[in-house]
């Protein structure tokens, strides 16, 4: 439930400081008109817009405010999103949009569509750049196949950086903070002559972690990035231009943010129903000596392990972008080539914990071009259009290594280790043609109807096998039984089975969509809206299917379909006061056929089709410029997730060993990530002061109720309801030379995970990722 009592002291906080800075405040209004809220446009109908004059739920931030409240990545922004949760697991970027996302497999790509200057990002190590040098980022949620094409079921956020300016400017921005954080980028733009321009930026980021590993005494994660960026625009003649962009980025990261805890109430009755059988699995979390339960400062993982264990992650990636625009009569015709590549590699302790028990090596490497050509119409004619066709193929290499300590299971076979190896390759080619056609009837009304083929084909090959692992002296006798016996032990104790095979998959789809829009009323938009989306299906990369011989089995989940959803949104958006007071509220129902979910079975993260679910709700966003000096923003959400029928749904750990079932029926159950309510609120005050020095001050609250972080809905994964206060004051030099900024993150200290699921093979442990604590950071930018 809502710990009303924090939100209420956050916000009196707030207004009484604002109320008190403004008896201290001496404005002259004859020097300063009152200018009310800014103006944002976005384009996420593949045109500049105003965010008002888009009929379905959209939010947008500038790169201002992402500088202002220091939120340079994706992770950073979450909070700021109800309905939307976003966490970095140890191999990929997790998205979840009104409790719809994709969970953690190499196979799959996320229900979030995710685009940075028209490049497809639908793999996490793709989007790791941070937001650097951005003009804005827009997040648009449910289904939007039209714009933004295939997996964009759950919805869609687009990254679009600075372009080249006419004027010579740039900025240095250094950044310390808790944890020994160190943060430094520039900025550069260059004209070179009137037609042509460049512009540069790099960055650099380290800090030391800030959880406490018990077992390798020091704090993990530590990070290390850097990268740059460089942008070129030509203007060709007055009618053609062209923009290229190219980031590179290397991102390394030592340690583990995992803590895990026992479920001792119903370890301990699993032990009581057979004491004395040796093999009970309810005495394999005796393996485990840190029972402190989530401290939230401390883990014990990777102490020792078979071969060595440094925990690392290491990515090298690279987008590049080509972009030509013709404008003619208003008409504006564009070809957009992408690129984008990237190299992972990482070595981590899958069981989380101190015990030599499972070491995983993952390595993907990946490659990816696009080609899109698009036609749009001058806006305010009667008929509106955007039409164009989309090319897509990508490669995936995917080599994975799980290497079991089995001695430590079985104590008749010391010094033996059994490994899975793994090869997972992938290649897939899709192309699409869009239109969107508005039709303006009048003044007051306007309908428009969108329509999206999608072609997709996916070949793969995986490839498993297993092999044993001795210590010096290991008796011959055991190394001849382990090795004869690795099949049966890597099937038994990690559920891999042993195969090569080769397969495909080829798949079509039509996404419709319409809306109607009404503006009889001054300064309001009310719109309808209805439309289909589709995630395509695929295959497990996992590297622990369950598949024997040449051909998938068809039990195993190694083949997965896609996914189908209709959505249904009501809305208005209106400037209740002009230029003072703006309110935004949609309300939406969406239908998921087919639902693809990413299930922990206790070895590995496995996809299957297996639910029909629901996601209703009401989203509301707000601006009130109070006056010069305040601001007020709102944005909140109400969220009602149900699986409509989930049979087949993997069981928790008391179900499967305690009451030995093999699933559970979820139907009528909430899902992982749905909280009833989230949202956030912030307030901005402004003024000058020592002359004509700018001050700006905000205080901001985020808060979410319950909700689980496993997708079996156990009980013990539920991340309690919580309010995150942040807090920034920034003094700007008059002309805007330099300026230098404090921020609090996560006032109140609260202890919160992004995710959660079981540990592999030892029965009764948990395992959770843990989400940064207070914080404080001091940024100074100088700017020219």
């Amino acid at each position: 439930m809502l710990r009303n009592s924090k939100i209420a002291i956050a916000v009196q906080i707030a207004l009484l400081s604002s109320v008190v800075q403004a008896k201290d405040t001496k404005l002259e209004k004859s020097d300063k008109v009152d200018s009310g809220l800014e103006r944002i446009t976005v384009t996420s109908n593949k045109r500049i817009q105003s965010i008002q004059d888009i009929p379905t739920s959209i939010l947008a931030f500038s790169g201002e405010t992402l500088e202002e409240n220091n939120i340079s990545n994706l992770l950073d922004m979450s909070e700021s999103l109800p309905n939307v949760h976003i966490a970095e697991t140890s191999s990929s970027k997790r998205i979840v949009i009104r409790g719809i996302g994709s969970g953690t497999n190499a196979g799959f790509e996320q229900s979030v569509a995710m685009y940075k200057d028209g490049i497809y990002l639908g793999r996490g190590h793709q989007a790791k750049f941070p937001l650097l040098d951005m003009q804005r980022v827009e997040l648009i949620k449910g289904p939007q196949a039209i714009m933004f094409g295939k997996n964009a079921i759950g919805g869609a956020i687009s990254m679009i950086t600075h372009s080249p300016t006419d004027e010579f400017e740039g900025a240095v921005n250094l950044g310390l903070g808790s944890e020994n954080e160190r943060r430094l980028s520039a900025i550069l733009n260059l004209p070179l002559t009137s037609d042509v321009a460049l512009r540069f930026a790099a960055f650099s980021h380290q800090d030391d972690g800030y959880l406490y590993n018990q077992a390798r005494d020091e704090d993990e994660v530590s990070n290390n990035s850097k990268g740059f960026k460089l942008a070129a625009k030509w203007a060709i003649n007055d009618e053609l231009s062209s923009e290229f962009r190219f980031e590179s980025g290397n991102f390394e990261s030592k340690g583990s943010r995992y803590q895990y805890i026992v479920d001792t109430e119903n370890r301990d009755a699993q032990i009581a129903d057979a004491p004395a059988n040796p093999n009970n699995v309810g005495y394999r979390s005796f393996l485990l000596s840190d029972m402190g339960g989530l401290d939230y400062v401390s883990s014990v993982s990777g102490s020792q392990h078979p071969e060595g264990l440094d925990e690392r992650n290491d990515t090298d990636m690279s987008n590049a972008s080509l972009q030509f625009t013709y404008v003619k009569s208003g008409y504006e015709f564009q070809s957009i080539t992408t690129f984008s590549e990237y190299d992972w590699s990482a070595v981590f302790d899958a069981d989380y914990s101190e015990v030599s028990l499972i070491k995983q090596t993952y390595i993907e490497d990946f490659e990816q071009f696009s080609q899109e050509f698009r036609v749009s119409s001058p806006l305010g004619e009667t008929l509106e259009y955007v039409a164009g066709v989309y090319f897509a193929s990508n490669e995936l290499t995917h080599p994975n290594d799980v290497l079991l300590g089995a001695s430590i299971l079985i104590p008749t076979l010391p010094g033996t280790s059994i490994g899975t190896n793994a090869l997972f390759e992938q290649e897939q080619t899709s192309y699409s043609g869009f239109a969107s056609l508005g039709w303006n009837f009048d003044n007051n009304w306007k309908a428009t109807f969108g329509l999206r083929y999608q072609n997709e084909e996916k070949e793969v090959s995986s490839e498993q096998g297993v092999y044993a692992l001795f210590e010096a002296n290991t008796p011959i006798e055991v190394q001849g039984f382990a090795t004869a016996a690795a099949p049966l032990l890597a099937t038994s104790l990690a559920g891999s089975g042993q195969h090569k095979f080769e397969t495909s998959r080829s798949e079509s789809h039509l996404s419709p969509s319409l809306s109607l829009e009404y503006r009889g009323f001054q300064d309001t938009m009310m719109f309808a809206s209805v439309s289909q989306g589709v995630k395509a299906g695929g295959f497990d990369g996992s590297g622990l299917n369950s598949s024997m011989g040449n051909s998938p089995d068809a039990e195993s989940g190694f083949e997965y379909d896609e996914e189908e959803a209709t959505n249904f949104e009501f809305g208005i958006k209106s400037q209740v006061i002009k230029n003072k007071l703006e309110l935004n509220a949609t309300i939406f129902n969406t239908n998921y056929e087919n639902l693809q979910v990413s299930e922990f079975n206790g070895n590995a993260f496995i996809v299957k089709n297996a639910a029909e679910a629901t996601a209703k709700g009401i989203e509301i966003d707000s601006r009130w410029h109070i006056s010069d000096a305040f601001e007020f923003q709102m944005s909140v959400a109400l969220l009602d997730f149900k699986y409509d029928k989930y049979e087949g749904a993997s069981p928790t750990v008391k179900q499967a060993e305690l009451l030995g079932l093999d699933t559970q029926n979820l139907s009528g159950q909430t899902g992982a990530y749905a909280p009833d309510y989230s949202g956030n609120l912030t307030l901005n005050h402004h003024t000058t002061v020592m002359g004509n020095y700018q001050l700006k001050t905000s205080l901001s609250v985020a808060f979410t109720d319950d909700f689980y972080l496993e997708q079996d809905l156990d009980p013990i994964a539920v991340q309690k309801s919580y309010q995150k206060i942040n807090a920034r004051i920034e003094l700007t030099h008059p002309n805007d030379l330099f300026s230098i900024a404090l921020f609090a993150k996560n006032i109140s200290d609260e202890q919160t995970y992004s995710l959660a699921n079981d540990v592999p093979v030892i029965s009764y442990a948990h395992r959770f990722l843990v989400e940064p604590p207070r914080s404080i950071h001091l940024q100074a930018s100088y700017r020219f």
